[in-house]
C-alpha cells in the first residue's frame, strides 16, 4: 500500500523539494520541476541538479546485491508456492527493503560502522531492484506457460534447462526496458504507482526516526506468526488441512476453511473488490452449480471408494473443476484480449511516442554516464534475443523464423505491457502471452508445445521490463543511477532463476498440477487456451461449448462496458478476473482471500494510519513465513525420503 503522498494528484511530477535526498526541508532552496510540456532535457537538468544522489551515496555495492539476491531468492519460492496456489505474484520490493534495512541497522547496532560504512538509501535501492528481479522470477513461466507443458504434453525441463530458459526470457525483459525508460519515466513522468510506494517506503525508513525498526518489527512478526502455524499445521499435524464450514460432504468440494494466513495475507494486499467477487463465484460455483450440473448429468463423482454411491454427497472438487475452469478461462481471456482491442488505437499511439523517445540524448554530457547507453540495448537484444531463438529451435522445435517472430513480437508486447503498467500498475503479462498464443496458433498450428513457449518467451519479457522500469521509477524518484539499477536486476535474474527452478523441480510434483494441492489457475488457463487452438471446438461437449461461449459474450460485454461507465460505477462492476480465478482454485482460497480482504478493509476503516503503516509489512510477514516453513517442511520430506 502506498502512502497517501504517493497517490496525490497534485503532485503530477512526484518530486516535491523536499523529498529530494539531502535537501534541506525549506521548499525556497530547491526551484519547482519544470512544466509538464518542458522538453525532456529540461526535466533531465533539473533532475541531475536537483534529485540524483549517484555521486554523493554509494549505490552499486557487493552487500548490496548480494542481500538483494538472497532475499529475492527466498522469496521467489514464496512466490512460486503463491503462484501455484492462486495464480498470482505478489511484492517483493517494498517488502526486501524493509528487511534489509532492518538487517544491516541491527548488524551496525551490533558491531557498530562509520558513516563511511553506513547502509544508504542508494544501496538499498540497488538491493531492491535486486531482490525484485530474482523475486519476480516465478512470473517467467514457472506458474504458467511451463507446468501448462507438463498438464498439455507431459514434457517436463530438467532443472539446467528450466535456468538457462527462464534466465534467457528475462534477460529480454530487461533489454526491452532499456530504450523505453527515459521515454516513459523522464519525460511522459508516467505514475508507476508500485515505484512510487517503493520510493516513499525508501524515504520512510533512511529519514531520522524509527520508522525502519517499526516495520521491520512488524514484518518480524507476521513472519513468525505464518511460520509457527505452518509448522503446526504441516509439521507437527495438529490441525486439518480443511475445517469444513457446511458440512463434510460440502468439503469434499473445498467448500471449507484452510486453517492458513497466507491467503489472508494475500486477500488483505489484493483488496475487497477482487476478493468478494472470488467469494462469491467460488460459492455459487462449487455449491450450488455443482449440483446442478450433477443433476442434469454434465459431471460425475470420479473414483469413488469401494461401497460408495454417486451423489451429491460424494461430488468431490475435481470433477466440478474439470467443468468450471472452461467458462473461467473463456471468461478471462476474452475479457484481456477485448480490453486490450478496446486500447489498441491509444497503445498504437503511445507505442510510436514511446518509439520517439528511444535515440539517446547526450545535451547534457553528465546524462551520459548516468542514463543506460543504447548500446546495452543492441548488445543485450543480440546476446538475450539469440538465446531464446536458439533454445526455441533446439529445444522445442521451433523453426528460427518462428524463433524470431516470437522475440520481435515479444518486444513490442513488451513495450506495449510496460506503458500500460506505468499509467494503471497493472501489467497485463497474460494478455500478451494470449496474442502470441493467437498468433502462433496461426503459423504453427496444431504444436501445442510451440504455442506455449513462443507465448512463455513474451509473458516473460513483459513482466521483467515492467519489473525493471517500476524500480527505475522508484530509483528516478531518489536519485539513483538507472544503469547501475540494470545491473542489479540482471544478477537478480541470475540468482532467482536459481532459486525458483530448483524449488519448482524438487518441491512441485508435475503430477498433481491442476489438483487441489496445486491448483495452478494461471497455467491451467494457458494449457486450455492451446488446447482449443491446437484440436479445435469441434469434439468438445455441446454443454462445455454453450458455457464457453456463454462466459465469452460475458467477458467480451464486460470489457466493452468498462470503457463506457465512469469509474464510481466500474469500481461495483464485477471483477472479471476474481470470477475466473475463483472458478480454477478451490474455494477455501477464495474464502480466506476474502476474510484478509474484509480485516484490512475493517483496520482501514477504523485506523487509517495503522492500516497505511501496517497493512503491506503484516501481509508481507505472514506469506513469506508461512510459504516459507511450509517449502522447508516439504523439502525436508523430499530429503528425507531419499534418505
Amino acid at each position: 500500500m502506498a502512502p497517501s503522498a504517493a497517490t496525490d494528484s497534485k503532485q503530477p511530477h512526484d518530486l516535491r523539494p523536499e523529498d529530494v535526498a539531502g535537501a534541506p526541508l525549506d521548499a525556497s532552496v530547491v526551484p519547482p520541476p519544470p512544466a509538464d510540456d518542458a522538453p525532456v532535457e529540461h526535466h533531465d537538468r533539473w533532475w541531475l541538479d536537483h534529485v540524483y544522489q549517484g555521486n554523493r551515496q554509494r549505490q552499486l555495492t557487493f552487500r548490496a546485491v548480494l542481500t538483494g539476491c538472497l532475499l529475492g531468492g527466498v522469496m521467489s519460492i514464496s512466490n512460486l508456492y503463491v503462484g501455484l496456489k492462486i495464480g498470482w505474484g505478489l511484492g517483493v520490493a517494498i517488502t526486501a527493503a524493509v528487511l534489509a534495512f532492518t538487517l544491516f541497522t541491527l548488524v551496525e547496532r551490533v558491531f557498530g560502522t562509520t558513516p563511511e560504512r553506513h547502509f544508504t538509501l542508494l544501496e538499498n535501492n540497488t538491493m531492491q531492484t535486486a531482490a525484485s528481479a530474482a523475486g519476480y522470477m516465478s512470473s517467467a513461466g514457472l506458474v504458467s506457460a511451463i507446468p501448462a507443458l507438463f498438464m498439455v504434453s507431459k514434457f517436463q525441463l530438467s532443472l539446467g534447462q528450466m535456468m538457462v530458459w527462464v534466465s534467457a526470457i528475462s534477460l529480454l525483459g530487461i533489454v526491452a526496458a532499456i530504450p523505453v525508460k527515459r521515454k516513459l519515466i523522464n519525460q511522459e513522468r508516467l505514475r508507476f504507482p508500485s515505484g512510487i510506494a517503493a520510493a516513499e517506503t525508501l524515504r520512510s525508513l533512511h529519514a531520522e526516526g524509527s520508522e525502519g525498526t517499526v516495520k521491520g518489527t512488524a514484518l518480524a512478526i507476521g513472519g513468525a506468526l505464518g511460520g509457527v502455524l505452518a509448522f503446526i499445521r504441516e509439521g507437527l499435524k495438529w490441525l486439518p488441512d480443511k475445517l469444513p464450514l457446511f458440512g463434510q460432504p460440502l468439503a469434499l468440494r473445498t467448500v471449507a476453511f484452510e486453517p492458513s494466513l497466507v491467503m489472508i495475507g494475500a486477500g488483505a494486499l489484493m483488496g475487497v473488490r477482487v476478493t468478494f467477487w472470488m467469494f462469491l463465484a467460488g460459492l455459487l460455483s462449487r455449491w450450488f452449480l455443482a449440483d446442478w450440473l450433477f443433476d442434469q448429468g454434465f459431471i460425475d463423482c470420479g473414483k469413488l471408494k469401494p461401497g460408495a454411491v454417486c451423489d451429491h454427497d460424494h461430488l468431490t472438487y475435481g470433477p466440478i473443476n474439470a467443468w468450471t475452469l472452461w467458462p473461467g478461462v473463456a471468461l478471462m481471456v476474452t475479457h484481456s484480449l477485448t480490453a486490450l482491442a478496446m486500447q489498441a488505437p491509444s497503445m498504437i499511439a503511445g507505442f510510436k511516442k514511446t518509439l520517439g523517445g528511444a535515440k539517446e540524448d547526450t545535451t547534457d554530457p553528465r546524462l551520459a554516464a548516468v542514463e543506460v547507453p543504447m548500446s546495452w540495448f543492441f548488445i543485450g537484444l543480440l546476446v538475450a534475443g539469440g538465446a531464446c531463438v536458439y533454445l526455441q529451435a533446439a529445444w522445442f522445435a521451433i523453426p528460427v523464423q518462428w524463433g524470431i517472430l516470437a522475440v520481435l513480437l515479444s518486444l513490442v508486447l513488451a513495450f506495449v505491457a510496460a506503458r500500460s503498467l506505468g499509467e494503471t500498475d497493472t501489467n497485463p503479462v497474460g494478455s500478451m502471452g494470449k496474442v502470441t498464443q493467437l498468433v502462433f496458433g496461426g503459423v504453427m498450428s496444431g504444436q501445442i508445445n510451440a504455442n506455449l513457449l513462443a507465448a512463455n518467451v513474451t509473458a516473460g519479457a513483459a513482466s521483467h521490463a515492467g519489473d525493471l522500469l517500476t524500480d527505475m521509477k522508484a530509483g528516478y524518484l531518489v536519485g539513483a543511477r538507472p544503469r547501475y539499477q540494470v545491473i542489479a536486476q540482471v544478477f537478480g535474474v541470475f540468482v532467482g532463476a536459481v532459486f525458483a527452478s530448483a524449488a519448482y523441480v524438487y518441491l512441485v510434483d508435475p503430477n498433481e498440477l491442476g489438483g487441489e494441492k496445486w491448483p495452478a489457475p494461471a497455467a491451467m488457463v494457458w494449457a486450455k487456451v492451446a488446447e482449443l487452438l491446437s484440436k479445435g471446438i469441434g469434439n468438445m461437449e455441446h454443454h462445455k461449448l454453450l458455457a464457453i461461449e456463454w462466459a465469452a459474450g460475458i467477458g467480451a460485454s464486460l470489457a466493452i462496458l468498462e470503457t463506457q461507465v465512469p469509474a464510481k460505477v466500474r469500481r461495483w462492476m464485477p471483477s472479471v478476473s476474481g470470477v475466473g480465478i475463483a472458478m480454477t482454485v478451490g474455494f477455501t482460497s477464495s474464502f480466506s482471500m476474502f476474510l484478509g480482504a474484509c480485516l484490512a478493509w475493517a483496520v482501514q476503516k477504523a485506523k487509517p494510519h495503522l492500516a497505511e503503516r501496517y497493512t503491506v509489512v503484516v501481509s508481507s510477514g505472514l506469506i513469506a513465513g508461512e510459504t516459507l516453513m511450509a517449502v522447508a517442511l516439504i523439502a525436508y520430506g523430499v530429503i528425507s525420503g531419499k534418505m
